[in-house]
């Protein structure tokens, strides 16, 4: 048996597996391995998706690391790591027009960090990010605001307002990323948010909520008393 018939039936046993059950029961690098399956048409791809694993800490992250990095790990290159770079991308691509033609409900959590993660958790740069709700809370826009420290000029929190009343909200959240792994607020970010949260209590919207994203952990503003 060559090694291409031993890899092409290992494809079609993962193939399997996932059309059974999804992911479940799928190592990290067996979901990496997956979705490697369809950047390279043939050939054994566990040891480049282990290598992924490995170089970056975790499956996440590998889907985090910007193409350069990708195209640097052994087996890899450019167009796959564009490729693997794809994958990441239109998860947020779903998320966004998801909100658009199917209300999506954020009630709890876990959606809500979830959906955050896909849009900016991948993001080098810290990127400050709003959803803009109705009565329902069901999110109307999705919206990168800015990309770098915000300031704490009044120009912000009123370029916030205006979206707000343009999509005709009664609540935001916001969320922003923390690239260096610390979740906790700064002293900046809290004053920002207090900014904020008074000028759209002038106009009757609330401000829901305000998340910080680092690595795996989230902050919740409203979970420890800040809003």
């Amino acid at each position: 048996m060559t090694s291409e018939t031993t890899s092409a039936g290992h494809r079609e046993r993962l193939r399997e597996r996932f059309t059974k059950s999804g992911f479940d029961g799928f190592h990290d690098y067996e979901v990496m391995e997956f979705l490697l399956t369809f950047i390279f048409r043939q050939g054994d791809v566990k040891p480049v998706a282990k290598d992924l694993i490995k170089t970056f800490g975790s499956f996440s992250k590998a889907l985090d690391a910007p193409v350069d990095e990708l195209a640097e790990v052994n087996g890899m290159g450019k167009s796959s790591a564009i490729s693997l770079a794809a994958f990441r991308q239109a998860m947020a691509f779903y998320f966004q027009e998801h909100a658009y033609e199917q209300p999506l409900q954020l009630t709890k959590m876990t959606a809500l960090v979830e959906m955050l993660r896909a849009n900016i958790g991948h993001e080098s740069n810290e990127v400050f990010f709003a959803i803009f709700l109705n009565a329902k809370n069901e999110a109307l826009l999705t919206k990168k605001l800015s990309e770098g420290t915000v300031s704490q000029a009044s120009a912000f929190p009123r370029k916030i307002v205006e979206e707000a009343l343009k999509q005709k909200a009664t609540s935001i959240i916001l969320a922003h990323n923390h690239p260096g792994g610390v979740n906790e607020p700064s002293e900046h970010d809290i004053a920002i948010t207090s900014e904020i949260q008074k000028a759209l209590a002038l106009v009757e919207i609330t401000l829901q909520e305000h998340i910080i994203l680092a690595d795996n952990n989230y902050y919740s503003f409203s979970r420890t008393g800040l809003l």
